[in-house]
């Protein structure tokens, strides 16, 4: 009985690890999970991109000893990878504005709203170049509403652009903690 009560009174002190793991969630789900010696990319809040190997992960803050891959010239005159090294990082979670998407993450070009801004401009390009070939009026009551259907596409694909970044950022539906 004694041995029991000892083990119920040393079970409330005793905590469990934490601040090991560096989580990206997308609306509280985790996406991806980062430990040490983890390859990390990552926004610093300077706007310089930042990657390299995690050191260790602490209660709020991590350690990324950066490089970076550089594609150099040979003395054979072909290319090859040179890596560079730059030191240790030590950060705050808080300092991180955003993550990279994965490599090899294919963003197509509907979905990044390049199709409409490069579709708008071109259509609005041709009905104004038409006109002038034509030696037709450009801003004719016939052509307004192309020229002007071709620049509502450029800004719905730039809106498209803005809203699917190449990239996560750190706000309203992605977070980052340390569990």
């Amino acid at each position: 009985m004694f041995f029991c009560a000892c083990l119920l009174v040393q079970a409330t002190i005793v905590k469990a690890q934490s601040g090991n793991v560096l989580v990206l969630k997308d609306r509280g789900v985790t996406i991806k999970s980062f430990t040490k010696d983890n390859y990390i990319e990552f926004e610093f809040s300077n706007r310089q991109w930042i990657s390299g190997q995690i050191q260790w992960v602490k209660n709020d803050s991590i350690q990324v000893k950066q490089y970076a891959l550089q594609t150099v010239m040979t003395a054979y005159g072909t290319y090859g990878q040179d890596t560079l090294r730059l030191g240790t990082l030590t950060l705050h979670i808080n300092e991180i504005r955003a993550f990279a998407k994965d490599k090899g993450q294919y963003q197509s070009v509907f979905a990044n709203g390049a199709f409409l801004k490069i579709g708008g401009l071109l259509y609005s390009g041709l009905n104004i170049t038409n006109s002038i070939i034509n030696k037709e009026s450009v801003f004719d009551s016939k052509n307004i509403p192309s020229i002007a259907g071709g620049l509502g596409a450029y800004f719905i694909g730039r809106w498209m652009a803005k809203k699917n970044p190449p990239y996560r950022p750190i706000g309203k539906r992605f977070s980052v903690e340390i569990l």
